[in-house]
């Protein structure tokens, strides 16, 4: 039987590195079940006997089962405890992934996708619950940053891994690694993570006191301002992600490896500035690196912007995107810890407002650069009128939480 972990009393208590390696596994197989079997999406849609659209849609239902996943399991979390929900959520992934390899039809695709995306959710969401429960203030924040770091290849490895299984045996291989990993991933919770919300401290009484701590939290403007910095900040991210393919291939000429070697360096620079922030956070502190990192994402917005309005050479765009996407490395591991810090006993509900926000917001933006497009703007135009926006957002929301909490300091003072 597990043990129990509480918050450990000291603020230098560390994550034990072996929890902390399982957090990061976990994390680092969402992306691979986003991203590693894109490249079989026509293969699949003909041999399932569906459009393009039809493929495209297996990746909808998952990102759907993601955001419901996150928002279900975190504040269920804060009632049952982490450790149960974590495994279960785990096994299911194994279970949903086989039946994705297996699937003969379209509609069981779409279901076990979805489900797929549910668990996937749960898991995530838990992981960082989890380290949640285990740090607090800039120990999170190194601790986010960490995770980062160590789930920071699967980005720029799935892509290239997926591409190369599809080539060789079809996207169905894609989903049988992915199988694997994810059998991985549930023994490792199974043997390593103890139980983090100890029942002295869990939501009691039924659904009625559960919803009320979920307001509570809501209701708290710090902890919403971070966490629409987070939320924000990914959005601007995603609109990059989603629209750059196009506008490197279609409209600057860029080759598809070169726009994978392009992809690459930009996540490399993420990965390099989260360890920086992984080593200088506690010294600095989360909410003056998140002001400064903010701070760098709405200047190389707006410096994209005005480059492509002016059509700017492409080596200028390149440039631009570059420190975007750098500078995640930096705003979501700190929006994240300044968050999840305000949380208290609703670690999970945190987490999990925060995750299903982000892949929420995340879809109904990524139409949007699309939509703009079709309106009469220039790709690069309606891409970086997006990240601008986004990021003008994402800084509202972080200096309202930080005025609040300059001004509950000066309460106490």
């Amino acid at each position: 039987m597990a043990t129990t972990v509480s918050t450990p009393p000291s603020r230098k208590a560390l994550i034990p590195p072996v929890i902390l390696g399982v957090l990061a596994f976990i994390s680092a197989v969402e992306p691979l079940s986003v991203n590693m079997y894109l490249s079989g999406l026509p293969q699949l849609g003909r041999d399932l006997g569906i459009s393009q659209a039809g493929a495209q849609l297996t990746l909808t239902f998952f990102l759907a089962g993601m955001a419901i996943g996150q928002l279900v399991t975190g504040p269920l979390s804060d009632a049952r405890g982490r450790r149960g929900l974590f495994l279960g959520g785990t096994v299911l992934l194994v279970l949903a992934t086989a039946a994705s390899a297996l699937a003969p039809y379209a509609w069981v695709m779409f279901a076990a996708r979805f489900v797929m995306g549910l668990a996937a959710g749960a898991a995530v969401v838990l992981a960082r619950a989890v380290a949640g429960d285990l740090a607090r203030g800039p120990e999170l924040a190194r601790v986010f940053s960490l995770l980062m770091l160590l789930g920071g290849v699967a980005p720029v490895m799935g892509p290239v891994a997926g591409g190369l299984i599809v080539d060789g045996v079809g996207w169905r291989g894609v989903f049988w690694v992915l199988f694997g990993l994810n059998i991985i991933g549930a023994l490792l919770v199974a043997k390593w993570i103890p139980e983090t919300m100890p029942a002295e401290k869990r939501t009691t009484g039924g659904m009625a006191p559960l919803f009320t701590a979920m307001g509570g939290l809501l209701r708290d403007r710090a902890y919403v301002g971070f966490t629409l910095a987070f939320i924000f900040s990914f959005s601007t991210m995603f609109a990059y992600v989603a629209a750059s393919p196009f506008i490197l291939q279609d409209h600057y000429g860029f080759s598809p490896v070169q726009f994978a070697f392009i992809f690459g360096t930009n996540t490399f620079g993420m990965f390099l500035v989260a360890l920086t922030n992984a080593r200088i956070v506690k010294k600095v502190g989360p909410l003056k690196l998140a002001r400064i990192g903010n701070g760098v994402l709405v200047g190389a917005t707006l410096f994209l912007l005005a480059a492509a309005l002016l059509d700017a050479n492409r080596w200028a765009i390149l440039v631009g995107l570059f420190v975007v996407v750098a500078s995640m490395g930096v705003n979501f591991a700190n929006n994240s810890a300044l968050a999840i810090s305000r949380a208290g006993a609703v670690t999970g509900s945190a987490s999990a407002f925060m995750g299903s926000g982000q892949f929420v917001m995340a879809g109904i933006l990524s139409p949007l650069v699309g939509l703009a497009a079709a309106a009469g703007l220039s790709q690069p135009v309606a891409m970086t009128a997006v990240m601008v926006a986004t990021a003008l957002i994402a800084t509202a929301g972080l200096y309202s939480g930080a005025a609040l909490v300059r001004r509950e300091k000066a309460a106490v003072s």
